[in-house]
């Protein structure tokens, strides 16, 4: 099924199939585990890495309208009445326009100055 990675190492927003199992999406996503991180129009929600905070991780991003920015990478997945995961229906462009990204050193300056603000 079509799904949505945000790679943050590589600062790039595309398109990937993955499979309906889980490990699709820890090894999409490079985790451990994963939660989700906020909802988007029409089922689709953004799944991060539950651990990005406390395992070392250098890159982040933000999503516009999201209530904080998220450590690692994240993948944009749908989903069904019965929560099954299904293929997302967020318009790629909609993701690129939405998503900044930064590393540790950026993210710590956009807070600083107030270009990001925590809720």
């Amino acid at each position: 099924m079509k799904a949505i990675l945000i790679d943050t190492k590589n600062r790039e927003v595309k398109e990937v199939q993955i499979g309906t199992s889980i490990e699709d999406i820890y090894k999409h996503i490079g985790c451990q585990y994963f939660t989700i991180a906020t909802y988007l129009n029409e089922g689709d929600a953004i799944f991060v890495d539950d651990e990005g905070l406390m395992n070392g991780t250098q890159t982040f991003f933000t999503y516009k309208g999201a209530h904080q920015p998220f450590a690692g990478n994240g993948m944009i997945i749908g989903s069904n009445e019965d929560g099954e995961s299904v293929e997302c229906k967020t318009d790629i462009d909609e993701v690129k326009n939405s998503v900044e990204f930064y590393d540790r050193y950026e993210l710590a300056m956009a807070i600083a100055f107030g270009k990001i603000k925590l809720s």
